[in-house]
């Protein structure tokens, strides 16, 4: 098949995961619990004087902890835009000093480090497994929000891979408009009984702006998966692809989101 015959088919799938008739019901309880989540602020030394650094660490409703890089800007009280970030498995976390481009730009930095096994892979997981994964992201989404310098009208979420379909699922469940940023997001076609976890049918609950970026050679996190989250999100979308890329960071996808979040608060704030 040729890339334009792939992409022909591609935009015409709709995704085979059905959502279930009580998805939001399902997740309502967890939503609900995120009110006793618990944050603790550890200060991080850094000789940047344009910004500040913490570590978060999140008692999650579930009573388990999980741990946060947070930046802001050094200057002024907020509340700030925020960016909530979720990494790829098999990659660390971006560092300190990448998530400072965000600070330039205004936005305060919420950085989950997930406390799974970076060699798993989504369809190696169990069930529960990919749940408390799920869980985490939003614990991390509600920690951002406890915090005073959090602008919670002007939130956006970023992840690529696993990340991307964290960022996705908590764009889908916070009740107020997320802007959302994934690079391709997994997993999705998930296998049956497992619909209430597929990020595919979280895309079909989102709400506010999506910018996905989507490269035809992943041989990780399935295409297919990709276009149908784009067709199924209700809100504004924008839809980048990638012939020629792989599962890997693509840099020019980073500079439109760049520009994206400028426009997001800009518009906002305006």
């Amino acid at each position: 098949m040729t890339i334009s015959e792939k992409r022909h088919q591609l935009e015409c799938y709709p995704g085979k995961t059905v959502c279930p008739d009580d998805f939001l019901d399902h997740w309502k309880t967890s939503v609900e619990q995120m009110g006793r989540v618990q944050v603790r602020r550890e200060p991080v030394p850094s000789a940047n004087s344009g910004a500040l650094y913490e570590r978060l660490h999140i008692t999650t409703a579930q009573g388990e902890e999980i741990t946060a890089r947070y930046l802001r800007p050094a200057q002024g009280d907020g509340p700030y835009p925020t960016l909530l970030m979720y990494h790829d498995l098999g990659r660390g976390m971006r560092g300190w000093h990448h998530m400072t481009r965000f600070v330039g730009i205004g936005y305060a930095v919420v950085a989950l480090e997930n406390r799974m096994d970076p060699l798993l892979l989504p369809e190696q997981m169990e069930e529960e497994t990919l749940e408390r994964c799920e869980l985490d992201a939003l614990a991390a989404a509600k920690a951002a929000l406890c915090l005073p310098e959090t602008d919670s009208d002007r939130l956006a979420v970023w992840g690529e891979g696993f990340g991307g379909g964290l960022a996705i699922v908590v764009a889908a469940l916070l009740p107020q408009t997320v802007h959302c940023t994934a690079l391709h997001p997994m997993p999705t076609e998930l296998p049956e009984g497992w619909s209430y976890l597929d990020v595919e049918v979280f895309a079909e609950h989102l709400r506010g702006p999506l910018l996905l970026g989507t490269a035809l050679m992943d041989e990780v996190a399935t295409p297919w998966g990709q276009y149908a989250c784009v067709h199924r999100a209700n809100g504004p979308k924008r839809h980048l692809v990638y012939p020629k890329y792989g599962h890997e960071r693509i840099n020019a996808f980073e500079d439109e989101h760049l520009k994206q979040l400028n426009l997001w608060s800009q518009k906002h704030s305006g």
